[in-house]
């Protein structure tokens, strides 16, 4: 309880930080559900809500948003598929990982190649400078309109024991994201992965059926998958970003000003995303820890060594995704800047 009551604490002062005015509405045109597994209290909701917000206010009550989180509506695979149909969900909060797997959207896949990026500094430039436009644009042939990126942000090991090595890591049964780059990932460390949807990784974690996985320290403390595990091992393996996605069906139904209204400024939103999450990561790591949890900052041979055990995920994917090779090495070209 006192964990929860901590962290409830944080992430409520992130809510009046980042949340818009309250703006009133008349009766809407148009009724958009709005989708995501992000838990409530956390800066992920804050940005739906704001979202919600901006558009209600903006649209002067024409669009009514209602945001559902915590996966009330469904699976992430699951509710992707329905923002894509546009009927019983029309816009959504998703990991790109889970995206990319549920729609087959290589180019989103490929963001979560591990040891991709370095720094904050690096994944910004990459997805705002090389990969947006070519993410939109796969992104409309699969029926969605992109919003903006929000961020997950760095994915860390958390297991039932030490993982600083990859011998280490090797001897736990992990969870693993449902995506074949996450998959292949472990694979390369030597890792028995247990793919699982959200839902279903807490009580895996209680009975022994995996003993870690990998997250951000947010979702970690937020999901309460943080409680069975005793080190939390700041790996840095996988910048994982959010889109905020609508579906574009939905979205060419609507009038000219509507339309510009719901895509709003994509960059700004990106913006706001990153650093809500950015803003609360050293208060939650001082949270993990007194827990009683171990928080490993690895060395930089600890972090090298991991990197090159993962480093031939990268030569797979591209092996089986040619057509990336460009803007992978575009990518090459943005980091070497």
């Amino acid at each position: 309880m006192r964990l929860r009551t901590s962290v409830a604490t944080i992430l409520a002062a992130a809510a009046v930080m980042f949340s818009p005015e309250q703006t009133a509405q008349s009766e809407a045109q148009f009724v958009m559900n709005f989708a995501t597994v992000a838990p409530d209290n956390t800066p992920w909701a804050d940005q739906l809500r704001g979202v919600e917000k901006r558009i209600e206010s903006e649209s002067g009550g024409r669009i009514q948003v209602k945001v559902f989180l915590g996966g009330s509506l469904g699976s992430e695979i699951e509710t992707i598929h329905d923002v894509a149909r546009g009927e019983r969900i029309q816009g959504g909060g998703f990991s790109t990982g889970a995206m990319g797997e549920a729609m087959d959207i290589p180019i989103l896949t490929m963001i979560e190649l591990p040891y991709l990026f370095s720094t904050n500094e690096q994944a910004d430039a990459v997805l705002d400078n090389v990969l947006y436009e070519p993410t939109k644009s796969a992104l409309e042939a699969k029926g969605f309109a992109l919003g903006g990126w929000a961020e997950n942000g760095w994915r860390n090991f958390a297991t039932k024991g030490p993982a600083s090595t990859p011998e280490q890591v090797a001897k736990f049964k992990m969870r693993a994201q449902e995506n074949p780059v996450h998959m292949d990932m472990y694979k390369m460390l030597g890792v028995q992965a247990v793919a699982k949807p959200t839902s279903e990784v807490l009580p895996a974690l209680n009975t022994g059926i995996v003993d870690g996985f990998d997250n951000t320290a947010l979702f970690s403390l937020a999901a309460g998958w943080i409680e069975p595990i005793t080190h939390y091992t700041l790996s840095r393996h996988i910048y994982q970003p959010a889109a905020v996605v609508y579906s574009k069906k939905f979205v060419d139904a609507m009038p000219p000003d509507l339309q510009a209204i719901v895509i709003g400024d994509p960059f700004a939103e990106s913006k706001r995303g990153r650093t809500a999450v950015r803003a609360l990561e050293g208060e939650l790591l001082e949270t993990i820890k007194s827990m009683g949890i171990s928080v490993v900052d690895l060395t930089t041979a600890e972090r090298d060594a991991l990197k090159a055990k993962t480093r031939a995920v990268h030569k797979s994917f591209l092996a089986n995704h040619q057509e990336l090779i460009p803007v992978y090495k575009q990518i090459l070209g943005q980091l070497a800047k």
